[in-house]
């Protein structure tokens, strides 16, 4: 690659102003923040979706060099602004931008990942199990609530856990948290809620606050959990297979690589440490009992396929994150303070709404209609039609300052195919 190329490259990624087609959208939050913390935030959620894969705070800088050193963007995370009101507003107005009708569901999805970190001076860093790796590493936990409706999964909150020895008597479990985030969770449009969460969150605290706000809730139970049937105390891993040899039934699901046939089953009793539930045990034919999917839920009255359909949802949220670990450097934080990283974390999951939001905009009245899945293009087709907005918007500015028509028109064609070749 040329020098020429290099340059023009690295130009393409400048940023002098925030592209008029997003003013809309920025619209909402500006009451949110002073004048310049306003530019930086707009500047800061566009650098991260057109500089894709490198969302460290330097590259960011770089991306706005008009807003000084990257010492004026660090100031700006340590800055008062409320980040998780400015987060859950932006998802409930997606929301209402597909025109939502009372009794339609909508899910609420809660799980956590690891953030594998090299810095020991960072807020929060302990040594932690990675479940992915099977190996402890050094790094944070990061709790996130996203909402499911019609499809479309949308970042809600997202929290950094504080291990015990930092965090004190404000020490939080994980479930602790979960359990805050779904007391906080505001029911809007006559929505019915459903919560969906692995089996590390199934547990009294959170299964209790479900109950006590109305909510319906979906998780997976390990097979070590004892459910009480008729007075006689058994482990699922007991009871599941001779329940899915007599009781189970063939039924054909859908999955992401077309349908698949499954056998299933459902038993009602008391969970321990739960309540009163219905537990669907599932499995392919070819399938051992040890890899038999067990799924508790306290809609009692639900069928047992519709149990299974309704959990499947929750691996939404494992595609948000891998969404945007390896596209909107989620993980890429290099600042040290609490509250810095938190706000790194919501610009992140903010830059995942922008793209959303403007997808849904394009789709127009498809968004719209009750009860039917919206499909939405990939997350990297979403980032490349925003950088070509984001070029397209850059273009126009500068050919607004030329007044000779000849001159406009071989700046026009010279901008369009550097712009191409820098994609």
């Amino acid at each position: 690659m040329g020098s020429d190329q290099t340059a023009h490259r690295s130009l393409s990624m400048i940023l002098t102003r925030s592209p008029r087609f997003l003013q809309r959208t920025f619209a909402a939050q500006r009451g949110r923040f002073s004048s310049t913390g306003f530019q930086h935030f707009r500047v800061l959620v566009v650098a991260i979706v057109i500089n894709a894969r490198k969302t460290k705070l330097c590259h960011l800088a770089a991306a706005a060099p008009d807003l000084g050193h990257r010492t004026s963007h660090a100031r700006f995370l340590l800055s008062d602004w409320d980040a998780s009101g400015l987060l859950a507003g932006q998802a409930w107005r997606i929301i209402e931008a597909m025109n939502p009708q009372p009794g339609e569901p909508v899910y609420l999805i809660i799980d956590d990942t690891r953030i594998a970190k090299r810095g020991k001076k960072m807020d929060g860093v302990s040594k932690i199990w990675d479940q992915k790796s099977h190996n402890f590493i050094h790094g944070h936990v990061v709790v996130l609530a996203a909402i499911q409706f019609r499809g479309v999964t949308i970042p809600w909150a997202i929290e950094l856990w504080i291990p015990k020895a930092q965090a004190g008597r404000s020490y939080r479990k994980l479930n602790h948290i979960a359990a805050s985030l779904i007391a906080t969770f505001p029911e809007k449009f006559g929505l019915k809620v459903r919560v969906l969460f692995d089996a590390a969150y199934l547990a009294q605290s959170v299964v209790r606050v479900c109950e006590n706000r109305g909510f319906t809730w979906f998780s997976v139970a390990a097979r070590n959990r004892n459910l009480i049937r008729g007075g006689r105390k058994q482990k699922l891993k007991d009871i599941a297979p001779g329940v899915l040899r007599y009781r189970g039934k063939r039924v054909r699901m859908r999955r992401s690589r077309g349908w698949r046939w499954l056998r299933v089953a459902a038993v009602d009793g008391v969970l321990g440490r739960t309540g009163e539930v219905r537990v669907v045990f599932s499995k392919r034919s070819r399938q051992s009992n040890k890899e038999l999917l067990s799924v508790a839920t306290n809609e009692l009255k639900r069928k047992p396929r519709e149990i299974i359909a309704t959990y499947e949802r929750r691996w939404s949220i494992e595609v948000l994150f891998k969404e945007m670990r390896t596209s909107l450097g989620l993980c890429d934080y290099q600042v040290l303070r609490r509250t810095a990283i938190e706000r790194h974390l919501h610009l992140c999951c903010i830059a995942h709404q922008t793209l959303t939001h403007q997808a849904i905009t394009e789709e127009g009245a498809q968004a719209r209609e009750k009860d039917k899945e919206v499909v939405l293009p990939s997350l990297n087709q979403r980032i490349e039609v925003f950088r070509h907005r984001v070029n397209q918007d850059r273009i126009t500015a500068l050919l607004s300052r030329i007044r000779d028509p000849n001159v406009k028109r071989k700046v026009r064609r010279y901008l369009i195919h550097e712009a191409a070749v820098a994609v």
